[in-house]
């Protein structure tokens, strides 16, 4: 299969003006986050025995349909890694072919649908920008290439409006692009997992300022989605010598303990992978500004678990894709309330195969 761009037949497709996201008649909204699904296209798995790539690609598929028909969300979000972008035999012709398996599963169930990006996504240099242009095929894509000129691609905020029909905002959803490993001017990988920058925080910043004076003066209440979780997480993470009676947490490969402290509820089953440097920045925006009340993350697969730091929960969702480590799949829902924003339900659900 040709690696280039003739597979991009819609590159220019443009998409029709689509409704805005509203509350529903009871005054909640559902959301459906699905995160790294790695989805790999069994003719690019090599494995001598076909019934392998076969069966990752229909039960990953299957977790995402699962989900969808379990959620009846009215937005599903994606939040990174949602291809192998690091496997070899990735192509665009390839990619193109992944994204819309992914697609179809939300465009036949006409679900809209959002996207943020990993840093498994573009790892061999398949472009997120392209990525996104793939994606805004499916008329009910939320989301453009950025909202303007700053690091990444697809960094947007979704504001959803009052259930009575009018244009008031109510709740606001951002989208963030946390980068994939932190590279020199050369693009060269310096260390460790990328993270969001300070353009990107400028532009939170500003934006959620304009969301405050529509609102009254009041913030506006908001979630975070993105891949990389903040540096934050790791506060609650403790190390020990030897187990600790009634904590949940793993052993890694050095016989260290590891243990989630003050969770309000899941399991901490791998180190959370924060931003390599002790970027703290973009929390500490958080705190500042006043909107956000919570953010969700993926990017460590088999983790669920739901802390709380400054009043703002910090989110870990299990990944839904089988060409992956672990195994744990899932998804998360996710439910908004006009009438009381800062009650937010989240659960983690784990999808068993059939």
């Amino acid at each position: 299969m040709a690696s280039g761009f003739p597979y991009l037949l819609n590159i220019n497709h443009k998409q029709s003006k689509k409704p805005p996201l509203r509350f529903r008649g009871d005054g909640t909204f559902r959301i459906l986050q699905l995160s790294d699904i790695h989805l790999v296209d069994p003719e690019m798995d090599d494995d001598e025995d076909r019934s392998i790539p076969l069966l990752n690609e229909a039960r990953t598929l299957e977790v995402l349909e699962r989900s969808a028909d379990l959620v009846q969300p009215d937005l599903a979000v994606l939040t990174g890694d949602v291809i192998s972008g690091y496997w070899e035999e990735m192509t665009y012709g390839y990619l193109y072919k992944v994204i819309r398996k992914i697609v179809n599963v939300f465009e036949t169930r006409g679900i809209p649908l959002a996207v943020t990006f990993g840093n498994h996504d573009s790892e061999l240099n398949f472009h997120r920008e392209i990525q996104m242009a793939m994606y805004l095929e499916y008329d009910k894509l939320y989301g453009t290439l950025n909202a303007k000129d700053m690091y990444g691609c697809g960094n947007c905020n979704l504001p959803i409006l009052s259930r009575d029909g009018s244009d008031r905002k109510k709740f606001n959803l951002w989208l963030f692009d946390s980068g994939d490993y932190v590279r020199d001017e050369n693009a060269k990988i310096l260390e460790g997992y990328d993270y969001v920058h300070p353009d990107q925080i400028a532009w939170y910043e500003k934006t959620a300022a304009a969301l405050r004076a529509e609102n009254g003066g009041l913030p506006l209440p908001s979630i975070v989605f993105q891949h990389i979780p903040v540096q934050q997480e790791y506060d609650f993470i403790r190390t020990a010598d030897a187990p600790i009676e009634g904590e949940s947490g793993y052993t890694d490969s050095d016989g260290k303990f590891h243990y989630l402290v003050g969770a309000k509820s899941g399991r901490l089953r791998e180190a959370p992978c924060p931003p390599a440097g002790n970027h703290r920045e973009q929390f500490e925006s958080w705190v500042r500004t006043g909107d956000v009340l919570a953010a969700f993350f993926g990017h460590d697969h088999v983790n669920d678990f739901v802390v709380e730091k400054d009043g703002i929960l910090l989110v870990q969702t299990l990944c839904a894709g089988q060409w992956t480590y672990g195994k744990e799949r899932g998804c998360r829902r996710i439910i908004l309330h006009e009438d009381d924003p800062k009650h937010i339900e989240t659960e983690s659900i784990e999808i068993l195969p059939d």
